[in-house]
């Protein structure tokens, strides 16, 4: 079984990488995720928003910047910058036996 920083790591490499369905497969059958007031139950609603990442991004790039990880719980910050984006945020990560059960998203300004 992954450690919680292991499969932060894994995460933020998905993310990077832009399939979807690697995005998602660090979740657990029950996570939820949460973006300001849009939340998705389940796997499967994740995946449905992950779908959606690689055209929202367009030709931006996201960046990853400071990554921490105490017990269970991930923390990281990012930035997109581009020319028609520029957004940033802090994602919390709780995660258990291996899995992303809660994935909490802080944006600093605008969305993407």
């Amino acid at each position: 079984m992954l450690t919680p920083e292991e499969v932060a790591k894994q995460h933020i490499t998905a993310v990077l990488g832009g399939d979807p369905v690697l995005m998602a497969a660090d979740y657990a059958d029950h996570a939820v995720l949460i973006r300001s007031d849009e939340i998705y139950n389940g796997k499967d609603e994740i995946l449905d928003y992950f779908k959606s990442v690689p055209d929202r991004l367009g030709n931006n790039k996201l960046e990853f910047l400071r990554f921490s990880v105490c017990e269970n719980e991930a923390t990281f910050s990012w930035q997109i910058v581009g020319d028609t984006i520029k957004a940033s945020g802090q994602d919390v990560l709780v995660i258990s036996d291996g899995l992303i059960v809660k994935q909490e998203v802080f944006l600093s300004d605008s969305d993407f």
